[in-house]
């Protein structure tokens, strides 16, 4: 068994990229530089380092370009889920996209984000139990504001039992 070594290490004891010989070199066989090596590449520039809480002076503003401050997005808190309802805790699966419906807008009425914002299901009791029956609640938010309203299915219609305003200003997405 030969052994071949590579441009990142000659050592053919110890070496990283020491292989069996199996035919030539291909890129699955080889480190990221001693690939960059064999294709001629030139070392990439080292990192930076920048001492952390030192601020960096910006570019001086040209003549054409100007400097725009971007502030970072916006982004809400999102509301919890209520943990319990009528004394009894409520199981909620993750936050899914909501389904789009063609009927009906998906936009938030607060908000006007286009949407679709996100749903989630809740269950509550057993379904085989007289004593606590199962219960079921469905939730759903503003993927952008974070408004959200907590409904329990009593019957085909939907009961709101939480509902959680935005701090986000009315229309901001409109």
């Amino acid at each position: 068994m030969f052994t071949v070594a590579l441009e990142c290490c000659q050592d053919l004891e110890r070496a990283p990229g020491v292989r069996p010989w199996a035919g030539p070199v291909d890129e699955a066989s080889i480190c990221a530089s001693c690939l960059r090596a064999l294709r001629g590449e030139p070392e990439p520039a080292p990192p930076r380092l920048v001492a952390s809480g030192m601020p960096e002076r910006l570019p001086e503003a040209g003549p054409v370009r100007r400097l725009w401050a971007v502030p970072d997005p916006l982004t809400y808190a999102a509301a919890a889920l209520p943990a319990e309802h009528g004394g009894r805790p409520i199981t909620w699966s993750p936050w899914t996209p909501a389904p789009v419906l063609s009927h009906y807008s998906s936009a938030c009425e607060w908000c006007g984000d286009a949407g679709p914002g996100e749903m989630a299901g809740g269950r509550q009791g057993n379904p085989q139990s007289t004593t606590d029956p199962l219960r079921r609640y469905v939730a759903y938010r503003c993927s952008y504001c974070q408004e959200m309203t907590a409904y329990e299915h009593v019957g085909t219609d939907l009961k709101p039992i939480v509902h959680h305003k935005s701090r986000a200003p009315k229309g901001s997405r409109r």
